[in-house]
């Protein structure tokens, strides 16, 4: 592992934050997040997929041979998947999303929410909803997992590490508070309390996601 010491967390963040930020906040400003006109819709998906896009500058960039073969090790090598795990996985976030809702029900917010809602309830700028859902989930991870976490932990202990990668995560989604429709913004408009508790929430989020990452992480120095 001594041969990975080129993570550059600092400028992974830095890029990552300047790209993003920039493209978010400029996009209801110079597009139409109603409508969802080509340059709203290009700006968008660029901030999306930044941490990615970044990771990857910084890869190569490196020059370290190690660096590339952890990288697209962890992206194409399904035999590091511990499916064990995965009942848990599947049994874990639909629970936390209970809990979360049996205590938000003790500051005043109703049983309704366990109802099962017609359609989703937010968009980004007309983009289909499971389409940025899909897209979040698969560029966003590419760069955080593929290289901010990793990058940390040459820094930090594992909880240390995960704790402020929690912070800076949540606060990297601060834009989309002003993009109209967008989940984030909903929560703006309806109580703020919800926004502090957006920000809040992801921090544990960070902690569970890295728990099951760090399940196959064995395997995957076994196999490197």
């Amino acid at each position: 592992m001594n041969e990975i010491n080129t993570y550059k967390p600092k400028q992974f963040f830095i890029l990552t934050f300047a790209v993003t930020w920039a493209c978010w906040f400029a996009a209801p400003y110079f597009g139409d997040p109603i409508n969802s006109d080509l340059i709203f819709l290009v700006l968008m998906l660029v901030g999306l997929f930044t941490p990615f896009i970044t990771a990857l500058y910084l890869i190569f960039k490196s020059k370290n041979g190690a660096l590339k073969r952890i990288f697209f090790n962890k992206l194409l090598n399904i035999k590091l998947i511990k499916w064990s795990t995965i009942p848990l996985f599947l049994i874990l976030f639909p629970a936390s999303i209970i809990i979360s809702v049996l205590i938000s029900t003790l500051f005043g917010y109703s049983f309704d929410q366990f109802t099962i809602a017609d359609e989703f309830s937010f968009s980004v700028g007309g983009i289909p909803t499971l389409l940025v859902l899909l897209l979040a989930a698969c560029f966003e991870e590419l760069g955080w997992r593929g290289y901010a976490v990793e990058s940390l932990n040459n820094k930090f202990n594992y909880f240390e590490a995960t704790a402020v990668f929690g912070i800076l995560w949540s606060l990297w989604h601060l834009p989309m508070f002003f993009i109209p429709e967008s989940y984030q913004a909903e929560l703006l408009q309806e109580d703020f309390i919800l926004v502090i508790n957006f920000f809040v929430s992801i921090v544990p989020l960070a902690f569970i996601i890295s728990w099951f990452c760090k399940r196959t992480e064995a395997a995957f120095w076994e196999r490197f």
